[in-house]
């Protein structure tokens, strides 16, 4: 009886290990794509932007269907999310995903600049 326990527990145990790599593989293809995604979202928003209607028609349909599928993306990793304790599996993603690694510094650096800008904003409010 102790053995089929200690049994169970370790199913339990490498049956999560597993789940927690194949959902962190699935939030890292979802993060390679999004960053492949990003290049084309900035060319279509100028092309949206700019252009004949007919070139801002298309831009804004392709902008759209990239939209969707970004949504149903963040859907999954949302769900993805809610099955573990955010931190390990960020830290397990980070770990194990480089898109993940190269997505997260470059929003760190992002939130390092808007601070710099918004502390030389109030510092020349102080002068004013």
């Amino acid at each position: 009886m102790k053995n089929i326990i200690i049994l169970i527990i370790s199913c339990i145990i490498l049956s999560s290990c597993s789940n927690i790599k194949s959902d962190a593989e699935k939030a890292c293809d979802f993060t390679t794509q999004i960053m492949e995604l990003f290049p084309q979202m900035m060319e279509l928003n100028m092309k949206a932007g700019f252009g004949d209607e007919d070139s801002k028609k298309a831009a804004q349909k392709e902008l759209d269907e990239i939209q969707a599928s970004l949504e149903k993306m963040s859907e999954e990793l949302e769900k993805i999310n809610e099955k573990y304790d955010e931190e390990e599996f960020r830290s397990y993603l980070l770990e194990n995903c480089e898109s993940a690694k190269d997505l997260f510094e470059m929003s760190s650096k992002a939130i390092q600049e808007l601070k710099a800008v918004e502390e030389i904003e109030a510092a020349e409010e102080m002068e004013e």
